[in-house]
């Protein structure tokens, strides 16, 4: 598929796609391990991410009455609950919250770093005019916090988040919604979550590229078509060829 064919809209994942987000998280949880077993040993790590996790999904989550709010919380008030919601659920009730907030998101912005050849890829499909967005699960402060820090802001056009569409990937509607805000063009996917970000563009006749180093888990794609790459080069090397 050479460039001149048709235009062509780039739409990218964000966590474990461009950003090792992973890695931010895991080091965030330490830290808050760190923080807290002196008074209270009994915890892990596990039951720190555990617990964490388990308040964003069932109290920020798609389809909880929070939802709606992630568009318009301000970063430390979405930190905040989710260091607060953790805490209670552990049980722990004599501790310094906001030095722990604060410890914890050092930790974890300390940790994002874009994947090797990120910067290079976004350049040279900026040289080519091709059109760059983002659709991203997450919370809106949370996420472009992660795209300033790590320097990609400028690269995009679009960054379409959940929480303002009011659906998460891999539902059709967040791929209409792109489609919407650049009509007429061929829109491809790049992810690494096989069903939110595989399956669901391939759902919506986009193309895929599945970023497999971004994926620890054992589970592939179940739709077929998607295109899977080891490294940011081969998209472009996709698009130039004859």
């Amino acid at each position: 598929m050479a460039l001149t064919t048709r235009p062509v809209c780039i739409w990218f994942d964000l966590d474990d796609t461009l950003i090792t987000t992973t890695k931010s998280l895991t080091a965030a949880v330490k830290a808050s391990k760190a923080f807290i077993e002196t008074d209270y040993p009994e915890f892990s790590e596990r039951d720190i991410a555990y617990n964490s996790m388990d308040v964003w999904l069932t109290e920020l989550g798609p389809g909880t009455g929070g939802f709606a709010h992630l568009s318009q919380m301000t970063l430390n008030s979405f930190r905040s609950h989710i260091v607060r919601g953790t805490l209670s659920r552990m049980g722990i009730e004599t501790i310094d919250t906001a030095r722990l907030m604060e410890c914890s998101a050092l930790a974890e912005e300390s940790a994002w770093s874009c994947f090797p050849g990120v910067h290079k890829l976004l350049e040279d499909l900026e040289q080519h005019r091709i059109t760059l967005g983002i659709i991203s699960n997450g919370p809106t402060a949370l996420q472009h916090r992660k795209l300033s820090l790590s320097g990609l802001t400028r690269y995009f056009t679009h960054v379409l988040l959940d929480s303002e569409v009011g659906v998460s990937k891999p539902d059709s509607k967040i791929f209409k919604a792109a489609e919407t805000l650049m009509p007429n063009c061929h829109h491809m996917m790049i992810g690494n979550d096989p069903d939110a970000d595989i399956n669901g563009a391939i759902r919506a006749n986009w193309t895929a590229f599945w970023f497999t180093p971004g994926w620890d888990g054992e589970t592939k794609p179940t739709e077929v078509g998607y295109i899977p790459i080891q490294h940011h080069s081969e998209i472009l090397e996709y698009l130039t060829k004859g």
